[in-house]
């Protein structure tokens, strides 16, 4: 496949080059241009990506603390269509906006609660209801497996060469932005797939009562893209 894209890219650039050369001067550059590109992959989540609370009542609400929601599930793939090493990074679309808490170099924030069982969890906001933060949410990964076999869970710092057990499962961070790959069990190197299944957990954290404004509507707005990365 890649001889024959040469080929097919070659031809093209001498074809131009003939077609201009009556109009040329003493010279001529050919330039020979393409893009070799990474085997393909296309990571999916149930439910469309769409982690859904419904409607919380106002006055289920603590008006002087957190308020921690359930946690959610989500079901994690990624499909190549031949091997290979690919990482997930997480952006958080709503800066600044964790309520009782401040964003790090990461773009996440420790979480003022305990989530998913956990305390000091990175969290990003729900965004803004007028001047107030809504609250946060973390997301982990949990039950990964790769073509089928256990895989353990590895993270990259940005600016960092190794891979290191992930030590919370979390997707974001708070000191740094972070890649997120998959290894063979006990092992810290990436490997090459073409069937990844994992379950994203998700769970959230409203603002204390007293610091929104209960008597309308508050809609939940959190959003993070997760960017797939081929190694």
């Amino acid at each position: 496949m890649f001889k024959q894209m040469q080929k097919t890219v070659c031809a093209l650039a001498v074809l131009a080059v003939t077609a201009t050369s009556a109009m040329a001067a003493d010279s001529v550059d050919v330039k020979v241009t393409g893009t070799i590109s990474p085997t393909a992959c296309t990571p999916t989540l149930t439910s469309g990506g769409v982690v859904d609370y419904g409607t919380i009542k106002a006055n289920t609400l603590s008006a002087d603390a957190y308020n921690v929601l359930a946690s959610k599930q989500l079901d994690l793939s990624i499909s190549c269509d031949a091997p290979a090493k690919v990482a997930l990074k997480s952006i958080n679309n709503r800066p600044n906006t964790v309520a009782g808490a401040t964003e790090g170099a990461g773009g996440a924030a420790v979480a003022p609660v305990s989530l998913l069982n956990a305390s000091n969890m990175p969290v990003v906001g729900l965004g803004m209801e007028g001047e107030a933060k809504i609250g946060g949410y973390t997301m982990t990964l949990s039950n990964s497996k790769v073509d089928g076999s256990e895989a353990a869970l590895l993270t990259q710092n940005s600016g960092e060469t190794t891979w290191n057990t992930s030590t919370n499962s979390a997707l974001f961070s708070d000191s740094a932005a972070v890649l997120t790959s998959w290894g063979a069990a006990s092992t810290t190197a990436p490997v090459a797939f073409e069937t990844l299944n994992a379950t994203l957990n998700v769970q959230a954290y409203l603002n204390k009562g007293s610091e929104l404004d209960l008597t309308k509507e508050v809609t939940l707005d959190g959003m993070s893209t997760l960017e797939l990365y081929y190694l």
